[in-house]
């Protein structure tokens, strides 16, 4: 399995050979425009081990996860559809759920989400979302709102980075 690693806001970016755990630090300022995970080779300087690397531009950290819940869909404030999702991983900013059922969504549609963490408390989230990206069952949303008072605010900010 690739090595995954995230451009930093300098626009650098460092891999770790897994052979001799020797660090290297490459400047991507001229590659700007990239956009998606990219898989390159790296060939270490050190001892000449070449392995794979995916190469992400996340503004946010993304926790994989498996995590039971429900959602409701509204369109134009109104109800549209009721189900079931699995939380499949989570940022401070969204997440990506697997819906159980397929329903007709577009993006920007609002969803109420609830789900429980997987923490000691078995912190309840219950947030409202838009569809930012839809991919045959799995739908990547960002949160609405975020506000250090909301417990479901605190509970993730805990669960992320506690």
């Amino acid at each position: 399995m690739p090595q995954k690693v995230y451009i930093a806001s300098n626009q650098m970016v460092t891999f770790t050979c897994p052979e001799c755990q020797n660090p290297r630090v490459v400047s991507l300022s001229e590659h700007k425009e990239l956009e998606k995970a990219v898989k390159v080779r790296v060939t270490c300087k050190r001892c000449g081990h070449k392995y794979p690397v995916t190469i992400e531009r996340r503004r946010q950290y993304r926790k994989t996860v498996n995590l039971p819940g429900t959602y409701t869909h509204l369109v134009n404030e109104r109800l549209r559809g009721k189900g079931y999702m699995t939380v499949v991983d989570l940022s401070r900013t969204g997440l990506k759920i697997k819906l159980n059922d397929k329903g007709a969504f577009a993006i920007g549609d609002k969803l109420m989400i609830e789900f429980n963490l997987d923490d000691a408390n078995h912190s309840l989230v219950k947030k409202e979302v838009v569809i930012k990206k839809i991919d045959k069952a799995e739908l990547g949303v960002a949160f609405l709102s975020m506000h250090p008072s909301n417990p479901s605010d605190k509970a993730l900010g805990f669960y992320m980075f506690g």
